[in-house]
């Protein structure tokens, strides 16, 4: 079987990108041929049965969904000899075509969903009426019984279903629990450690006031390639007069590997769909402290160690540093090997050969 993986750009290398490296690796150990379709593509060896097709930019720096739409147009436009498409990038990145599709969801599709329904006025408002009739098609394609949904929650399938009206099979991203799982025992410092991208999305300014309040000893770690994601992490930085706070970015990864395998706890102080640096920091040996929202559920099953607001987030913080919640980490550890890249690749593949 040829198989097409579409994904859009590498540049910034995040949950969907190690997804979507994940999915490669298993489909190159197969007999189907692979192709990654792509504008910017990662860092990896084509095989006898995998290689890369790489579409050519067209930049718009002023519109960059348009750009983006386009992008995905092509690509699709490229892939079209192939018998089964695979979408994994983040977003709504769909086309129609006559193939069959599997589009693994990232996302709940709430935000395209809400700007499909935004009302624009001035000299944008032309531009923001293409590139919403072009989000309409695309929900059109969603419906199709020729594109199959794959939801990286149980959290994420029920809010598409709610959106479209149509169900998908859970499948938890890859986790490399076994990359991690060397820190498990080591000794732990007295230090909560949080791993995000610098966007706004992941409410860092909020782990920032509750560490603030308190006299914690705090790294925030992050990526920051695009300027946008910059100028944040200079804004946090600016706002930053503790000392127990430190923030780093595009830190090497042993780098982030030995803080995070040296940190007593974690703080994610955002929701999520899944939250991939969870699953690794409690591979890590790590005390998970989550907000009590969105898919948190299922990653940190544990109602004490999901925080309701800023105060209960510092109570929590507090106790988990002086060791309340030791005892849990040997059923954490055992939970979360059901989020191994192994259960993923295999079940992955499954969904993929299945289809005819």
């Amino acid at each position: 079987m040829n198989i097409g993986i579409i994904h859009p750009s590498f540049k910034v290398f995040g949950g969907a990108e190690n997804t979507t490296m994940h999915i490669l690796d298993a489909l190159k150990k197969t007999e189907h041929f692979t192709t990654l379709y792509t504008v910017e593509p990662p860092v990896i060896e084509e095989t006898q049965n995998f290689k890369v097709h790489r579409t050519n930019r067209h930049n718009f720096p002023s519109f960059w969904k348009y750009q983006r739409m386009k992008e995905i147009q092509r690509l699709f436009s490229n892939a079209n000899q192939e018998d089964v498409l695979v979408i994994s990038s983040g977003g709504l990145s769909l086309e129609k075509t006559t193939k069959k599709v599997i589009l693994y969801c990232h996302s709940t599709f709430e935000a395209d969903y809400e700007f499909l329904h935004k009302k624009f006025h001035g000299l944008k408002s032309q531009y923001y009426k293409i590139i919403q009739k072009n989000v309409k098609r695309t929900f059109e394609v969603l419906q199709s019984s020729s594109v199959k949904l794959v939801s990286n929650s149980n959290y994420t399938k029920n809010i598409i279903n709610k959106i479209i009206q149509k169900e998908s099979k859970v499948i938890y991203p890859p986790v490399d629990i076994k990359k991690f799982a060397k820190y498990f025992d080591n000794l732990k410092k007295n230090k909560i450690v949080t791993l995000s991208r610098f966007s706004p999305e992941k409410n860092l300014e909020f782990a920032i006031q509750v560490v603030k309040s308190s006299n914690f000893d705090y790294e925030l770690i992050g990526n920051a390639r695009l300027g946008s994601q910059i100028k944040l992490c200079n804004d946090l930085k600016n706002n930053i007069d503790s000392k127990n706070i430190s923030l780093f970015y595009n830190l090497s990864n042993i780098e982030i590997e030995n803080s995070l395998g040296s940190a007593k706890v974690y703080f994610h102080p955002s929701k999520e769909t899944f939250g991939i640096a969870v699953v690794e920091a409690i591979s890590a040996g790590c005390i998970p402290i989550v907000p009590n929202n969105s898919a948190f559920a299922e990653t940190v099953p544990i109602d004490a160690l999901r925080f309701k607001d800023k105060e209960d987030a510092v109570n929590k913080l507090k106790d988990a540093l002086g060791g309340k919640y030791d005892h849990l980490k040997p059923m954490l550890r055992q939970y979360i090997e059901k989020f191994s890249v192994e259960n993923f690749q295999k079940e992955l593949l499954k969904e993929i050969e299945s289809i005819n």
